[in-house]
């Protein structure tokens, strides 16, 4: 819960320094988190692998899957697999499906280039990838459908989209691309942290994130989820060691590989990383998804005020609050790169993309923070 969101925001040493509002591209990690990896690398440095047992060991693996598991409400955890980062998901469904000539994937033109390029590569196979028109800005779900027919295998979308904020309707598209006979599958590296995310409620097929933006976690690495039902369809492109019924057993060369999605994992996943996961996710299982959502929205909305104000241009659709998230983007009235640069001297920290700026405030960044952002803006 965030009752003390003061206290909360201790835990974030960026705001000693800068007014941290670029969470769509690396969030900073929590103090309490990072104090939790330098204990380990430090019992690690004194004792070698005999860090990796007891206490550590059940912080490290006892507890991981289950909590990302119970992040996006999965029915089991080991439809949970850790990946190195989002494309690795992305690129295991990609590889994995039983793609014939003729085939297509249904993508959108507003992706981040992560969910792009796995279904491009699929064209030496003879699949067709159809990019859905955005239509001010959004991607509208009857679009899609239209998108789709009798040959498309699989639908991908962004939960959020990266560059304008507009988050994608899961629920009408889920329905959308099933009823089409299709799969579908979701980059929810710009959402989760942000809203919540149920995948018995909404039944996506597989979700790949990273945990470096809103997670607040560890760079390079992510997870994905796959249906258990959908397992069967993906074929087992690489496996390992740790991919086995009796991994523990060296010397037996015969043991089957795993009926769950924890079969992709080929080998030894890193322990700080997972360590790092694992601590900000229980942070926001403590601090709630809804309440951070609530929070997120209010700044966003303070801050499209503010801009709405100076007579700027938003692109990030925010008519209604569905459609929000927690990227706002605007075109300055001057050369983006200049404003850029004003801000990021004056301590404030956000993004330039192409010809428009990007904002992405999270539940810990405050009203005043905004207002300084805008103040920049407007003296710019």
């Amino acid at each position: 819960m965030l009752d003390n969101l003061e206290a909360i925001r201790q835990d974030f040493p960026v705001t000693e320094r800068y007014t941290y509002l670029n969470h769509a591209s690396i969030g900073p990690v929590p103090r309490s988190t990072a104090q939790m990896m330098q204990s380990f690398l430090a019992a690690r440095s004194l004792t070698g692998g005999l860090a990796i047992q007891g206490e550590w060991e059940d912080r490290i693996y006892g507890t991981t899957r289950g909590n990302v598991a119970r992040l996006i409400n999965a029915r089991q955890e080991t439809e949970v697999t850790f990946t190195r980062n989002t494309s690795h998901g992305l690129n295991i469904v990609a590889a994995g499906l039983p793609w014939q000539a003729g085939d297509n994937v249904v993508c959108a033109e507003t992706e981040f280039p992560a969910n792009v390029y796995p279904w491009e590569n699929l064209r030496r196979k003879g699949v067709e990838v159809r990019f859905v028109k955005a239509e001010n800005n959004r991607i509208l779900p009857q679009s899609v459908a239209a998108a789709m027919d009798s040959r498309t295998r699989l639908v991908t979308l962004s939960f959020v989209e990266f560059a304008t904020g507009y988050r994608n309707d899961l629920d009408t598209l889920a329905d959308i691309v099933h009823r089409g006979g299709a799969l579908f599958c979701v980059d929810a590296i710009q959402g989760l942290g942000v809203f919540p995310v149920d995948v018995q409620q909404t039944p996506v097929d597989f979700l790949s994130a990273g945990s470096a933006k809103w997670l607040l976690g560890p760079v390079g690495f992510g997870f994905l989820y796959i249906r258990q039902e959908r397992l069967d369809e993906l074929d087992l492109i690489m496996t390992g060691w740790v991919g086995v019924e009796d991994w523990r057993d060296f010397f037996r060369y015969d043991s089957p590989f795993r009926h769950d999605a924890t079969r992709y994992e080929e080998g030894s996943i890193a322990p700080l990383m997972l360590l790092g996961l694992n601590q900000n996710v229980q942070h926001f299982l403590d601090w709630g998804v809804e309440d951070i959502s609530r929070r997120v929205l209010e700044l966003t909305e303070h801050l499209l005020t503010g801009l709405e104000r100076l007579d700027l241009t938003v692109i990030s659709p925010h008519e209604h609050e569905s459609e929000r998230s927690g990227i706002v983007s605007f075109v300055p009235k001057d050369d983006p790169a200049a404003l850029a640069a004003k801000l990021s001297t004056a301590g404030v920290i956000i993004s330039q993309r192409g010809n428009f700026i990007r904002v992405s405030p999270h539940f810990y960044n405050s009203h005043a923070e905004i207002d300084r952002t805008l103040a920049v803006i407007a003296a710019a």
